[in-house]
């Protein structure tokens, strides 16, 4: 569906392209993509950049963009040739606000056809996802419109597209399948970016980058759109689509600093379950995601990046060897432990759409595992009081600093059962590097409390070879596309549940959430200290005192007035939230899976790492490029129209007065 919308959009270019003329010696003649090459060229890249130690570039990070390219571009006769230059001498934009649609200083459509001429005919213009169900669009399409509402909620129809995300609320709702419960009169682009770049190289990359910094647009970089607050998507914004950024290369013996032993190289592009797939092929195990569409190599490892693998090794983020990317002044490097340490730190759990774009990144890989897991539910019922079930939520929490110490996850929920109690249900209990027995003697002590209880369980166990089994019968494709719920979340330190008085005053603010209309997405998770892993990174300091991650969405209808959305997003920040933070002072949340309306976000997603990732943010984008919604930095920045507890990206980016 995106290739037929593309075509469609490259058609259209083709005829004005030719509005572009050129000097082939003095003769001028029209401007095509048959006598005007893309921009860039194959650099023989120095020694540190090669990563000579076993993960040489992938061939498209070695086609970029260098100041010779743009010297022979000024001898051709197009355009706005200079807004692809690398920072001069000049001082950064002091414009208030990032160039709009309809502004004066926005770019004609004859400079966004010379971008699209130097970038190889990748660039898009936004046609948004549910377009072709709008007859006021161009693209309407009865039947493609059924296929596209069929398969809204699986997330490879939106990770297949440039600009969609995979949570519209915070894009405003203006383009959705008008059949799936919300009135929506007609389509507008709203909160997606105005053009795209299809991003195949490096020299892409660059382009845009200067494009964009030079005619100060916002500039937004989009893999997956799996992120809770949209951070992939803007109004009025250029956006790097590095989806097809997807190489994977397994190196069986890899030596680098310190370590060595098996590792992957990964464009950021790359998924999860294509990893996973790749290391199952190869003998050994990946440290990845439990959705399937998580960008690993981009927001991702980014973010910290959680993991059934994580209390055993840690998180994604500590298991990077060295990684490639692209700066906001335009220029490629290479970052690692020895090669801009300091950077290196900051890609490392500092959040994505900040620093630069990265491209690639080398990630060690441990030895094959066998797992077992573990499912069961309990339910209110006639039989089974709210009393006996909260005390079975309590000698489940009560175990969370035992479990997380013998590497295992647990993920599980707490939902209204449409009786008006609720159900519990493991999904699953995961016991990585463990085999059946092994995990029923773990938690042995535990199903036997749940029985003197007078908790009736009947737990299955399941043991599997390896990872990608246990993965693939365990978490199915999620769902997604739903704007039905907004979500918080917490990382509550190991003390909360092995002193009593914490978790009892831990249970009781859960608890006030849950019965206030609020279901609960539970991790029982640690970030496990590793020798091989890497922790010295900028991931947030909580995960490394933390057991949990507690997600908290709260709920309302389809067809909601935005009243409705605001009244419940405010009920999250400003009372069940509160709660949790007052048991949990001086912890925090996982920023890709947060409340966007986080009060003091700053501490609560980076820790005392944020001055430091605050200054690193001004040195090496002193132009402001790059913004992300509660990225380092965004404190400076304000998107106009805002409603209050739903920031929606629909509205020029503007600097905070």
């Amino acid at each position: 569906m995106a290739q037929f919308i593309r075509g469609v959009i490259v058609a259209s270019l083709a005829s004005l392209i030719s509005a572009q003329t050129i000097k082939v010696g003095s003769t001028v003649v029209a401007a095509t993509p048959q006598n005007v090459a893309p921009a860039g060229a194959i650099v023989a890249v120095p020694a540190p950049l090669s990563t000579t130690s076993g993960a040489p570039l992938l061939a498209w990070e070695s086609f970029q963009l260098t100041q010779a390219v743009l010297t022979n571009l000024t001898n051709l006769n197009l355009t706005a040739i200079s807004s692809f230059s690398f920072p001069g001498t000049g001082s950064p934009s002091t414009a208030s606000c990032k160039a709009f649609p309809g502004d004066a200083n926005w770019p004609s459509p004859i400079v966004w056809d010379v971008l699209d001429l130097l970038s190889g005919g990748a660039l898009i213009k936004t046609v948004p996802l549910a377009a072709p169900c709008y007859t006021s669009w161009p693209e309407y399409n009865a039947t493609l419109c059924a296929a596209i509402t069929a398969s809204w909620n699986d997330p490879h129809l939106h990770t297949s597209d440039p600009t969609s995300t995979q949570w519209p609320l915070f894009e405003g709702l203006t383009c959705i399948p008008p059949t799936l419960g919300r009135t929506v009169t007609n389509c507008t682009l709203g909160g997606y970016a105005s053009y795209s770049i299809e991003v195949s190289n490096v020299a892409q990359i660059q382009l845009a980058l200067n494009f964009a910094r030079n005619l100060n647009l916002r500039l937004v970089v989009r893999n997956t759109g799996h992120d809770f607050a949209d951070k992939g998507i803007g109004a009025g914004a250029l956006s790097l689509w590095t989806h097809k950024l997807n190489d994977i290369k397994f190196y069986e013996s890899y030596t680098y600093g310190s370590y060595s032993g098996p590792a992957f190289k990964l464009g950021a592009g790359v998924h999860t379950e294509d990893v996973y797939a790749v290391a199952e092929a190869n003998g050994v195990t990946a440290v990845g995601g439990e959705c399937r569409t998580v960008g690993l190599a981009g927001g991702y490892i980014a973010g910290g990046g959680h993991s059934p693998m994580s209390s055993l090794v840690g998180m994604a983020a500590d298991q990077v060897l060295s990684m490639e990317a692209v700066l906001p002044n335009g220029q490629f490097v290479t970052a690692s432990a020895t090669q801009n340490p300091d950077l290196f730190w900051a890609l490392r759990g500092g959040g994505g759409s900040t620093f630069g774009v990265v491209t690639s990144v080398v990630v060690q890989a441990y030895p094959k595992i066998p797992v077992t897991t573990m499912t069961f539910d309990f339910t209110i019922s006639a039989t089974l009081s709210a009393t006996t079930f909260w005390n079975g939520v309590r000698a489940y929490f009560s175990y969370f600093a035992t479990f997380t110490d013998a590497g295992t996850y647990g993920y599980f929920n707490i939902v209204p059962n449409g009786s008006g109690g609720y159900t519990f249900t493991f999904d699953p209990f995961w016991g990585g590097n463990m085999t059946k027995p092994q995990l029923q003697t773990l938690v042995a002590p535990f199903l036997k409390d749940l029985s003197n209880l007078g908790i009736p369980v009947t737990p299955v166990f399941t043991q599997y070879a390896s990872l990608l089994p246990a993965w693939n019968a365990s978490f199915p494709p999620e769902n997604v596309g739903g704007w039905t719920n907004h979500a918080a979340s917490r990382l509550f330190p190991r003390e909360n549940f092995t002193n009593g008085t914490l978790l009892n005053a831990t249970l009781a603010a859960v608890r006030y959430a849950i019965e206030g209309g609020a279901i609960l997405v539970g991790y029982n998770i640690k970030s496990a200290t590793n020798a091989h892993a890497n922790q010295n990174n900028s991931v947030n300091p909580a995960w490394r005192k933390t057991v949990t991650h507690f997600i908290l969405p709260g709920l309302w209808d389809a067809n909601a007035s935005w009243a409705t959305i605001q009244n419940v997003s405010e009920t999250i920040t400003n009372d069940w939230m509160p709660k949790w933070r007052a048991v949990s002072p001086g912890a925090g949340a996982y920023m890709a899976e947060a409340d966007i309306n986080e009060p003091n976000f700053q501490q609560s997603f980076y820790g005392s790492y944020y001055p430091q990732l605050y200054a690193l943010k001004q040195q090496l984008d002193p132009y402001g490029l790059f913004y992300a919604p509660t990225g380092v930095g965004s404190e400076d920045w304000v998107v106009e129209g805002q409603l209050p507890y739903v920031p929606t990206q629909n509205g020029r980016l503007c600097k905070k007065t």
